[in-house]
């Protein structure tokens, strides 16, 4: 029996690898592909907010590679090590957390460059900016839908061998949906659980009536993958 990871391919591969370790059989299932946009920069930043790996190349365009980089976990951290930045702050896998860093080590009107896969001034942007930040949110990277869902993937669920799916963002979630619906999919996941990270998206898979829905117990990827450890093995000693 099988796990399902739906994070953009490298992503996915990367839980994989952590999940085959602990004898977990995990299969990489995407639902979109990243891109990297050209930027440019004109200013100077007395912070750069880093909530996604994704964004870890805009660190090539900062002139100054000591300006104080803030990064949502150690995966991300470790992106911007290897573009050259020298001052890292490290959160724990949870934005919020990471806004409340800026706090801590950046004085009020400072400007921080967000790069972003958009520019819509969300509940963490606000807090910011309330909080006399001047935050410069651009979008240095974009998140598209596969055409298809992965043969394997597909296999895996026609022939029932797929115990769980891992959910990480809504956007992502919206789209597997979307891919399960155009392969005809859907009758198929009733006895599958779904994990996710946060209430949306255990929301939006509660209302299409899927009865199997979990939420992490924090909003961090590392909960996700432990609570799907957890609940896998318990699924394979009761078949």
């Amino acid at each position: 029996m099988f796990l399902l990871t739906t994070r953009p391919i490298d992503d996915a591969l990367s839980d994989c690898k952590l999940l085959n370790r602990k004898n977990i059989n995990a299969v990489a299932s995407p639902s979109m592909k990243i891109f990297q946009n050209s930027i440019k920069l004109n200013s100077i930043y007395d912070g750069i907010f880093l909530t996604s790996r994704h964004a870890a190349h805009v660190i090539k365009f900062i002139e100054d590679k000591k300006t104080p980089v803030f990064c949502v976990g150690s995966s991300t951290a470790k992106l911007a090590r290897m573009y050259g930045a020298e001052n890292l702050i490290v959160g724990k896998s949870d934005a919020l957390f990471l806004a409340n860093k800026v706090k801590c080590y950046l004085p009020k009107n400072s400007k921080i460059l967000w790069p972003s896969n958009n520019t819509l001034k969300d509940s963490i942007y606000i807090d910011l900016e309330n909080n006399v930040y001047n935050v410069d949110k651009k979008q240095t990277y974009s998140a598209l839908p596969l055409k298809e869902l992965d043969i394997n993937s597909t296999n895996l669920i026609l022939n029932k061998q797929v115990l769980i799916v891992l959910f990480f963002s809504f956007k992502s979630t919206e789209m597997w949906i979307e891919l399960i619906n155009k392969a005809n999919l859907f009758k198929f996941l009733n006895n599958i659980n779904f994990i996710g990270i946060n209430e949306k998206i255990v929301n939006y898979l509660c209302d299409l009536s899927l009865n199997k829905v979990l939420l992490s117990r924090r909003k961090r990827r590392e909960s996700v993958l432990s609570l799907g450890m957890k609940v896998f093995n318990n699924m394979e000693k009761s078949l």
